[in-house]
């Protein structure tokens, strides 16, 4: 049986949901004009305020919030930018996005924000997943600026849940880790939990009888993708569930142990979904772009967040690819590829299926046939870097000789997607 945080909000009518959204989406917009120049300069472009929000349909008279907005607005205003509602010196944690686009936005969150706020969202998480104080979390990963895994950590501790850090240790310390403190909850990518699930009975450890009965995934559409879900449960004897947020808005989906679909978390968040050409809601069941505004957040609040425009023109949406919790366009990494007088100004990508625990490729030429290997193994490190440094991917990187990958007279096709 599921266990709701709150009650009384969880279970309210729809018509008490709007009114309740509107009440605190009016009561952010007026905090914004008073501390965020950004949406000051926003609204009063607009020429829009708190009391032309009358009802939830007068939202679409707020214009939308783009990453590229508030990317300009940090690198006018360092660190933070002019859209966070706090000084940069009240911040408590700091977190930044993957920077797809090689330049990452960086996230304040002050301390209601942090012990209060985030505690708050994840506390449905923990109640969905069927996850108390009995449980023993084991976390296999390195922490860093991306805020994956932090919140939901905290969460835990304040819930009383046994943490059991697994960064700084090979896939196979963590698996024998997680066994021998008898982990009870992992979380994890999609894709590094199936290579975990896929290695175990190499060493000779049964994922299936440990003590592991909840996995939770992020980062990757993996857990609504129901043969991904499948091979995990099967590979952990164990329940998957998702997690859905960002840096920028932070988390606001979840499933729970009905594995009936995602939550939105409407108590702290209102969503529209909507057809970005017209601005208008679409009808059920189709598909369209979702737009979410922060009700509760005090630190850098967002409204009428478009989470999946970029900003200008990365590349053609198809083009575009998902690996290792990050949106990837082939354009953020030429960028990197074309800094190295090492490699040629051809290249391919070989993205691996979903959840087969592989590496993204990415296949280079030598400049020259004359560059030393010594040379060219110090280009493909301090390559390296700079991809797992902006891109938060550890790629694979290939070196073929000069002259061998296709060229094209058209558009070239870089990107392999394996199956």
């Amino acid at each position: 049986m599921v266990k709701m945080w709150r009650p009384l909000l969880e279970t309210q009518s729809r018509k008490a949901y709007e009114k309740r959204q509107l009440r605190l989406f009016k009561r952010q917009m007026q905090y914004l004009m008073d501390r965020s120049p950004f949406y000051r300069r926003k609204f009063a472009e607009a020429k829009v305020t708190p009391r032309d929000i009358r009802k939830l349909e007068d939202v679409r008279r707020v214009p939308f919030t783009t990453k590229q907005e508030l990317l300009q607005s940090q690198e006018e205003h360092p660190p933070f930018g002019d859209f966070p509602c706090i000084p940069p010196e009240a911040a408590t944690r700091v977190f930044q996005t993957s920077g797809t686009t090689g330049i990452p936005l960086k996230v304040p969150y002050n301390k209601r924000d942090w012990f209060k706020n985030c505690f708050e969202q994840f506390s449905y998480y923990v109640c969905g997943y069927g996850i108390d104080h009995r449980d023993v979390a084991f976390f296999p990963f390195m922490y860093g600026l991306f805020i994956a895994w932090w919140g939901l950590q905290a969460a835990f501790e304040q819930h009383e849940v046994t943490i059991v850090p697994g960064g700084g240790q090979s896939s196979e310390t963590r698996l024998r880790s997680l066994v021998d403190w008898n982990a009870t909850v992992v979380c994890g990518t999609p894709t590094y939990i199936i290579f975990l699930g896929e290695l175990a009975p190499k060493i000779g450890i049964d994922l299936p009888r440990s003590k592991v009965r909840v996995v939770v995934t992020a980062g990757e559409p993996g857990a609504q993708v129901p043969a991904t879900k499948k091979r995990i449960e099967e590979l952990w004897g164990a329940k998957n569930y998702d997690d859905i947020g960002s840096t920028e808005i932070t988390n606001f989906g979840f499933e729970c142990l009905a594995q009936q679909g995602t939550h939105l978390n409407e108590i702290m968040f209102l969503p529209e979904l909507l057809d970005i050409k017209t601005g208008a809601p679409v009808p059920p069941g189709q598909v369209g772009e979702l737009v979410l505004s922060n009700l509760c957040c005090e630190s850098a609040p967002l409204l009428r967040y478009l989470l999946r425009l970029e900003g200008g023109v990365l590349g053609r949406a198809d083009d575009m690819f998902y690996f290792g919790g990050v949106n990837i366009f082939p354009s953020a990494i030429e960028n990197f590829i074309r800094r190295v007088p090492e490699f040629s100004t051809e290249y391919q990508l070989l993205v691996p299926a979903q959840g087969s625990g592989k590496r993204l490729r990415i296949r280079v030429e030598k400049a020259a046939e004359s560059i030393p290997d010594e040379r060219m193994q110090t280009a493909i490190k301090g390559f390296t870097k700079d991809i797992v440094y902006h891109i938060k991917v550890t790629p694979e990187v290939e070196v073929a000789a000069p002259g061998s990958l296709q060229r094209f007279e058209g558009k070239a096709r870089r990107l392999i997607r394996e199956t």
